[in-house]
């Protein structure tokens, strides 16, 4: 689900969504844990189990958010003597089929402990989701307040300040910000800042904050209705803007089945708004990638990723996708119509693309991954970076979450995959 570099280490959330150790009597089941790497050559461990650590024997069935954050201020305005890095995981879980939780833990990294603290719960009727997707700092600009904004699903947005005092260092606020009544219409994916405001994406909208002690918020695009499984806007994030001063945000479009995966930019106006522009998508680019008609792709699991090309300099972005289509079942994973493989984009400053596979190109035989979800560079100075994921799309996936380990000129190789060799 998630790779994070966390003061020399690395961290990992997982899942177990359609895992057979799932799909038992809810006090069996394994629920969601958080791995840790101490070394480039050392055995993964796991450092958090999520159902023995909340206290109330809850299970969570995914790790969906895994960050490590920085405060340099209290809830009070105060600046910390030192800022304070915390790596912070949280999940939703249900008591039963009613009512549905947010939880949040931290991690001590000087006692090796993690403490948790229920964020929110209530009401999971009529198909609300309690699914906590990503978390963003960010200090209001009218109040001075740094909080830590949480999505926690259908409900919407939870904000909370540093304070020193709780195990957790975070005290959550007791009232949602965004909405103040009812919930959003889908699961909220990314949170942001970009050009000094905060932004959200929540099916086929993107709000931006408008801060204050009243804080609103305010709608900067309607792409339209969006399906839940499928998310709609996809990978949020901010890049330089290419056609001038301050950031862009960029993000996937896939609104339902026959999605493209259509890559889109908003480029800032000059007057508070955004101007929309297309880029490439994943349908097209994997249907020239495979040489097969396409029928249905998903990209951009968690963000579009940036990093430094290790050997040009250049800023490149890496976005993860899957794909769907007929016949040729060698390129398969069995019994499904995706393909088997592991293919991630490329795009470069200039908007072109290219294609690199995790692995190198699938055949019978190989590991089946299914979509890159994650990637991080290493924190152990090997100059290597770690990519994971798996989507199970409903079908069962007993042991198939992965990680790989790729040098990072090889895994940003824009030269395009050899195959057939």
């Amino acid at each position: 689900m998630h790779i994070v570099p966390h003061k020399g280490k690395l961290y990992a959330a997982n899942g177990y969504w359609t895992d057979t150790r799932w799909l038992v009597d809810y006090k069996d089941r394994q629920g969601a844990q958080v791995l840790r790497l101490d070394s480039t050559d050392g055995q993964w461990e796991v450092d958090l189990e999520m159902g023995e650590a909340n206290g109330k024997g809850r299970r969570y069935m995914k790790g969906n958010i895994l960050k490590s954050v920085t405060f340099t201020h209290d809830g009070d305005g105060n600046v910390l003597p030192e800022p304070d890095n915390l790596l912070v995981m949280s999940a939703g879980a249900y008591y039963g089929e009613q009512e549905g939780v947010v939880s949040a833990w931290v991690k001590d990294d000087d006692e090796g402990t993690w403490s948790h603290t229920f964020v929110k719960s209530g009401s999971a009727a009529n198909g609300t989701r309690w699914i906590p997707r990503d978390i963003d700092i960010y200090t209001d600009t009218v109040t001075g307040v740094q909080r830590i904004f949480l999505l926690m699903g259908n409900p919407g947005i939870i904000s909370g300040v540093y304070d020193a005092s709780l195990p957790t260092k975070i005290r959550w606020d007791g009232d949602v910000e965004f909405p103040k009544d009812g919930t959003v219409a889908t699961r909220p994916l990314g949170i942001i800042q970009a050009n000094g405001s905060l932004f959200f994406a929540v099916g086929g909208f993107i709000y931006q904050r408008i801060d204050g002690v009243e804080p609103k918020y305010k709608e900067i695009i309607n792409l339209g209705d969006a399906n839940t499984d499928m998310g709609g806007i996809r990978g949020l994030s901010a890049i330089p803007n290419p056609n001038g001063e301050g950031e862009s945000l960029i993000f996937v479009w896939a609104p339902g089945g026959g999605s493209k995966s259509q890559v889109k930019r908003l480029d800032p106006d000059g007057a508070g708004g955004y101007t929309e522009h297309d880029e490439a998508n994943m349908m097209d680019i994997m249907t020239a990638e495979l040489d097969l008609p396409i029928h249905n792709t998903l990209a951009a699991h968690n963000r579009v990723y940036p990093f430094v090309h290790p050997v040009t300099g250049d800023l490149i972005h890496i976005i993860g996708f899957q794909g769907n289509f007929k016949g040729h079942d060698h390129l398969k994973w069995p019994g499904s119509s995706l393909y088997g493989g592991a293919l991630y984009a490329i795009r470069a400053e200039d908007q072109m693309y290219t294609v690199n596979e995790v692995n190198g190109p699938f055949k019978a035989g190989k590991p089946v991954l299914i979509s890159p979800r994650a990637f991080a560079l290493s924190p152990f100075g090997d100059n290597t970076i770690f990519v994971g994921g798996h989507d199970c799309c409903s079908i069962n996936s007993d042991e198939m979450a992965w990680i790989f380990r790729s040098d990072l000129e090889e895994a940003f190789d824009q030269s395009g995959i050899k195959r057939g060799e």
